[in-house]
């Protein structure tokens, strides 16, 4: 229940729908935390000069508005923050959590490192979502704390588990690992022809997967995308160190996944994503097996249960409000 002291807190930008989940979460713990999308806080603009100037000054008056009407700001995404602190903006307190590339390549470059260490010194609590840019962040700012990108399980469909199609989750571009899912997706086409290859008509390197032998789809909504996924026999995950909210949204359906290489272990608890993993023949050698009993492979792995005990927002949210409310008692 909503305390006296709670704060007005709004989430600022977003990356991957983690800010969407915790303030929708929020709103069933009974906090109304507020919130401005990647397109609300950098909307795209017009090419019409007038029309881009117009759009400019509704979001800076809409937007300085609602960041005057809160007491405490969660930006998402470091580079953000050079808008937030702007002369046109009210100044609050802010937490910070680093996405990915803010962290990893802009931290990183030495011309950009002392604009991206600034919005992080000044922040707050700082928070990362991605595994493989800890150092950075524990480097950048000692006590960052480790928080996930979450599911919600009420925008996921059920398992149907069609027979004899392979999903590939992810874009084709080279920070998803797409050469060498293309790979995989070819040594599949060649063991496997009476199993159908799909994935997403979507990336630079869409052009050499559909000559693997994948099927493309056009992009979709997320309900159809949801649907698709869940209509797969087994999940491709990027071939990354790290699984993404494609991959966990999968795992949650209950539909087996399959990623190359290994996982980083969660800081918490040491855990990773339960999925058949391994080299490119150690992954396609799980993969054929697993066609033949898709549902016991799928229980084996119980990943369904491991997301939703690491990747949903409830918990996280109870933590925040904590933070929030000590950082405004201060």
């Amino acid at each position: 229940m909503p305390h006296s002291t709670d704060p007005r807190v709004l989430h600022y930008h977003d990356c991957a729908d983690v800010g969407l989940a915790l303030v929708t979460e929020s709103r069933r713990q009974g906090f109304d935390w507020d919130y401005l999308s990647a397109q609300d806080v950098i909307p795209i603009r017009p090419a019409n000069p007038l029309a881009s100037k117009l759009l400019t000054a509704r979001t800076l008056v809409r937007n300085n508005r609602r960041v005057a009407a809160a007491e405490i700001v969660h930006a998402h995404y470091a580079m953000v923050v050079p808008i937030l602190r702007s002369i046109y903006m009210p100044k609050r307190p802010y937490f910070l959590t680093l996405h990915g590339t803010d962290i990893r390549t802009h931290w990183a470059n030495p011309a950009m490192r002392p604009t991206v260490q600034a919005c992080i010194d000044d922040a707050i609590k700082v928070y990362y979502t991605n595994l493989d840019t800890r150092e950075n962040a524990e480097t950048a700012r000692a006590d960052a704390e480790y928080m996930p990108a979450f599911v919600d399980p009420s925008r996921l469909a059920p398992w149907s588990q069609q027979s004899n199609r392979i999903i590939f989750l992810s874009r084709w571009e080279d920070n998803k690992g797409a050469s060498a899912n293309i790979e995989l997706a070819a040594e599949l086409t060649r063991l496997l022809p009476h199993v159908t290859l799909e994935g997403l008509d979507w990336g630079r390197y869409a052009p050499q997967a559909r000559a693997a032998g994948v099927r493309l789809l056009p992009r979709m909504s997320h309900g159809d995308y949801a649907r698709w996924v869940a209509s797969g026999t087994i999940g491709i995950g990027q071939a990354n160190p790290m699984l993404g909210v494609s991959e966990f949204e999968a795992m949650a359906t209950g539909l087996p996944v399959a990623v190359l290489g290994s996982r980083i272990p969660r800081p918490d608890d040491g855990s990773v994503p339960p999925a058949l993993e391994g080299t490119l023949s150690e992954v396609v050698e799980q993969i054929v097996l697993c066609l033949d009993d898709p549902a016991g492979y799928a229980a084996a792995l119980n990943a369904k249960d491991w997301v939703l005990d690491h990747h949903l927002p409830g918990p996280y949210v109870e933590k925040l409000q904590a933070e929030y409310r000590s950082a405004l008692s201060r």
